[in-house]
């Protein structure tokens, strides 16, 4: 497999590693003079049309998912029988290496992963496609520290099949949703889930439910309730763990409702505000968890074991109400999606039932009506007992106001009063003093649909100031822009080529040093990136000397490969070279060469 070359393009160099479906290589991509993962679908997979099919329906899909936060596929096709995706390439380790070689990571740093997930997940889930197979494996930390979500070319859309739709469940146990456990059908709320599993694993150093059978894990994702996570280690944040809980709700209508929450959320958590998570009783019985809990155990603990003793008690008493009473007095709950909220409010009266919690769905198409039921929990059909209370989630319309022309405080007290929070000011120089301190643009604009969780950016018009423009010619780039921003200014960056100034090193700036420039305005400056990048001469069918010669004399290094090759025309003969003729690299480049030589 190694030296093959794939759709004419992309030759396949190193093995990087092996799974259930696909191994992985890395390749050379010959036409844009570049490095690529491929990852090759095993062999058995071409036998069957209907997944065929599929893959090539959901790989066109993936290529359509261009974000910071997710790997990008760039390519896909078939050469004979193996069937291929081409995606971006990214030096690093999956988080589950991460995991296994380094133990649990600081509450900080494990939200600041959940929240990248986030972000790439908000993006995927407004093209309506669905991970499902969210866990640390296909979450990768590059050697930069960036976040990038993998392997969204097996996702299936929301209102679709999956490629592996065979009357199996897909995803992993540990990870999977309770829906997902069952068969059921998933949307985005089943990859926060996961996502919940992932951050509660970051926090702990373990999954929430593991055994040596699969179906006793599914089972317990459907049935049982995670240990929470400070009953594990005291030390992780209280406003973190409800975070965690809510994203691993059993009920998706008690999740996030989609990824943008979580993020807000996880930002709020890592700027020290207070989260809009609060701790919610578990959904099966909390008993395990207050009696996992050791003695001595800080206060922090008490509300979870009080809520495990009311759940004995509620339990209890719907026990005895049964025994002793032969059921007499319970109800079928009613399906109340669709209703106004005052009607459901309503209708449960009228069968001796209780209004319970009601949760905030805020609508983001005009088409939407605010104020109607779209979720409940229990499910319609479920017997309860008179006094027994619903939850419900009823649909909410929230719009932007308009706060352009008001004063920075009053602006924000607008937004604080409907519940924004994440308010971000970019302050903007300007020239009449009418404008000093007013909000001179909005992002969203006035009467837009948001939700309280929605990030707003304001500019607001500041005093104009001149200073000095300081001196950074010779200096590194980071130095120079890290001089600049202190003094108030933007910077922008020009990269050019020079042969005088070492690589990395500013060559000059505009306005020049000491003039005088408005605070705020900025100042370009252009960084060597050392001498000229120089033309790969053609040196096929060159003898394997001249080749070299050739090669030495343009500036570059090189290094042969051989190649048997049963024509002795082609002994000893340059059969093949990368980067190609006429590819633009720098001096000193490796320039691979593939020589013929007789077996």
């Amino acid at each position: 497999m190694l030296g093959e070359v794939f759709n004419q393009r992309y030759r396949l160099k190193e093995k990087l590693g092996s799974g259930g479906m696909a191994d992985v290589y890395l390749a050379d991509d010959l036409l844009l003079n570049r490095e690529v993962a491929v990852k090759v679908l095993h062999a058995q997979y071409a036998s069957d049309p209907a997944f065929i099919q599929r893959f090539r329906q959901e790989a066109q899909s993936a290529a359509n998912l261009n974000h910071p936060n997710i790997v990008n596929i760039y390519d896909w096709g078939n050469e004979g029988d193996l069937y291929f995706i081409v995606m971006e390439y990214v030096e690093g380790r999956d988080l589950k290496e991460i995991l296994r070689s380094e133990g649990r990571l600081l509450p900080e740093r494990a939200a600041e992963i959940a929240a990248e997930v986030c972000a790439a997940l908000q993006f995927a889930h407004r093209s309506n496609l669905v991970h499902r197979d969210i866990k640390p494996h296909n979450i990768f930390i590059t050697n930069l520290g960036q976040v990038k979500v993998m392997d969204f070319g097996i996702a299936r859309e929301g209102s679709g099949g999956g490629i592996t739709q065979t009357g199996m469940v897909m995803g992993t146990p540990q990870y999977i949703s309770p829906e997902q456990a069952q068969g059921l059908a998933v949307d985005g709320r089943s990859d926060i889930y996961s996502l919940g599993i992932v951050l509660y694993e970051m926090l702990t150093g373990r999954v929430p439910f593991d055994d040596p059978n699969p179906v006793t894990i599914t089972y317990k994702q459907v049935r049982e309730d995670p240990t929470p996570p400070s009953v594990i280690d005291p030390e992780i944040p209280t406003t973190l763990e409800a975070i965690v809980m809510k994203a691993l709700s059993k009920n998706p209508a008690n999740r996030f409702q989609n990824a943008q929450e979580m993020k807000a959320d996880l930002l709020r958590f890592l700027e020290g505000m207070p989260v809009s998570a609060t701790p919610v009783l578990p959904e099966a019985t909390l008993a395990g968890a207050a009696v996992a809990a050791p003695a001595g155990g800080t206060a922090r603990r008490w509300p979870w074991i009080a809520a495990a003793a009311v759940a004995v008690l509620i339990i209890t008493g719907i026990i005895l109400a049964l025994v002793l009473g032969g059921g007499e007095g319970n109800v079928e709950v009613p399906n109340l999606q669709g209703l106004t909220e005052q009607q459901a409010a309503s209708t449960l009266e009228g069968l001796g039932l209780q209004l319970g919690r009601v949760e905030d769905q805020y609508i983001e198409e005009e088409s939407e009506e605010a104020g109607i039921v779209i979720s409940q929990d229990p499910e319609w059909g479920t017997m309860l007992a008179k006094g027994e209370r619903v939850n419900l989630t009823v649909t909410r319309e929230l719009r932007m106001p308009e706060v352009i022309g008001l004063a920075r405080d009053a602006a924000e007290n607008s937004l604080k009063e409907i519940g924004i929070s994440v308010i971000e000011i970019q302050n903007v120089p300007v020239d009449g003093e009418e404008d000093v301190g007013m909000i001179l643009s909005q992002e969203p604009p006035g009467g837009q649909l948001i939700s309280p969780s929605t990030s707003v950016k304001l500019e607001v018009g500041v005093e104009q100031k001149k200073v000095a423009v300081p001196d950074v010619v010779g200096d590194t780039q980071e130095s120079a822009e890290t001089t600049l921003t202190e003094e108030g200014f933007q910077v922008s960056v020009t990269e050019e080529a020079s042969s005088e100034v070492p690589e990395g090193r500013v060559i000059r700036q505009s306005p020049l040093a000491n003039q005088k420039a408005l605070e705020g305005s900025t100042v370009t400056i252009w960084v060597s990136t050392g001498p000229a990048a120089v033309e790969v001469p053609d040196v096929r069918t060159e003898l394997e000397e001249d080749a070299k010669d050739l090669l030495t004399d343009a500036g570059l290094n090189y290094t042969v490969i051989y190649q048997d090759t049963t024509d002795p025309a082609e002994e000893g003969v340059v059969l093949d070279q990368v980067p190609l003729p006429g590819a633009m690299v720098d001096i000193g480049y490796n320039v691979r060469i593939f020589v013929g030589r007789a077996p």
